[in-house]
């Protein structure tokens, strides 16, 4: 039996819910981790390489423990040129095999005034248990502008540690596009350190968790530079005993000023017994900035359930219908090759709901 180690991860800027034990996690993972099977699509001038001596100079939501727990992976850098600018997004699609742990480096660097897209897709080769580690982390020069979009279809004996960070000179701008899926054990994880003045982050994240599910999410907009904006937009359903803690701050740093940001958070669920906790965190040290959070949560609406069973839609074709358009509303903002996924993913749990 392999040896374990535990790591800290999630954890929130400040510690604001010590009685509930909600300011981080801790993660179980094998000692040893080998490298995953990863596949680059290269489009354009885009350029794939081994290895990123700046590797740590970006943050990442899940923190600097996973770090150095992949330290040993394998480490790939995609970079663009200053002012070039791609048609469509690169596609780079990491695979896990079943059984100890794997994981996955990349670096992306867009150069001044640069475009850059990439598309990412985590899945798993075969059913089994395993543990996934995938960790991307985007340098924004000024003036660059990159979308980076990730799907997460991992088999559902995996545990998965999917991170994510971003680092943005003045005037850049980075959107993320993240869709979480599969997985029994999930943390996920986001950072954005708007540095430049004018930067700018958006996020849109969409997540659908089964019974027996647990997702465990942290994403983090820290403004430092002047006239800064974020906005982070979640969307996701939670059925049957499915579990999730989503964490989401906005961190005004002094000398911010005029820095606007705002998270929000949508939830549909679809079952009696889900667990559902939500962190929204304002931190402010500086005066002239504007923040906001809010979450709505609902089940389903006795009204939409009466129209549609008029129609001849059960309960149960309806609380199919309606998760799936939540994954659908998202899919669609992404490449065509991770939204296709995404619905056969959808087509074979579809029974789970």
């Amino acid at each position: 039996m392999s040896q374990t180690k535990t790591i800290t991860v999630n954890q929130l800027p400040a510690k604001t819910w010590n009685r509930l034990k909600l300011n981080s996690a801790a993660v179980s993972v094998p000692q040893s981790v080998q490298g995953a099977k990863a596949a680059f699509a290269p489009a354009g001038a885009l350029t794939v390489q081994n290895g990123a001596e700046n590797w740590s100079d970006v943050e990442t939501g899940l923190g600097k423990e996973l770090d150095s727990y992949l330290s040993d992976t394998p480490c790939a850098l995609v970079s663009l040129d200053a002012e070039q600018k791609m048609e469509a997004p690169a596609l780079l699609t990491c695979t896990f095999a079943p059984g100890g742990a794997q994981g996955q480096r990349v670096l992306v660097h867009a150069g001044a005034g640069s475009v850059l897209s990439l598309a990412v897709l985590c899945r798993s080769s075969a059913p089994g248990e395993g543990t996934a580690a995938l960790q991307i982390k985007v340098q924004a020069e000024e003036g660059a502008s990159v979308q980076l979009y990730l799907l997460e279809t991992l088999d559902d004996n995996v545990t998965a540690l999917i991170d994510t960070g971003a680092q943005c000179g003045k005037n850049a701008k980075v959107e993320l596009t993240r869709l979480e899926l599969g997985a029994k054990k999930l943390y996920a994880g986001g950072l954005a350190a708007l540095d430049g003045a004018g930067s700018r982050f958006t996020a849109h994240l969409g997540y659908f968790a089964r019974s027996g599910q647990r997702m465990d999410m942290n994403y983090l907009a820290r403004h430092r530079g002047r006239q800064t904006s974020c906005l982070m937009d979640c969307s996701g359903v939670l059925s049957g005993d499915a579990f999730k803690l989503f964490r989401g701050s906005i961190d005004f740093l002094p000398g911010c000023a005029g820095a606007k940001g705002e998270e929000k958070e949508d939830i549909l669920l679809l079952g009696e017994d889900v667990i559902n906790q939500t962190i929204p965190l304002i931190l402010c040290g500086e005066e002239d900035v504007e923040g906001n959070h809010g979450a709505t949560i609902g089940r389903l609406d006795e009204k939409m359930l009466f129209y549609l069973a008029s129609r001849g839609i059960s309960e149960s074709d309806a609380r199919r219908l309606l998760a799936r358009a939540r994954v659908e509303a998202l899919a669609q903002q992404m490449p065509q090759v991770l939204a296709d996924e995404a619905r056969r993913f959808m087509e074979e749990h579809q029974n789970e709901l």
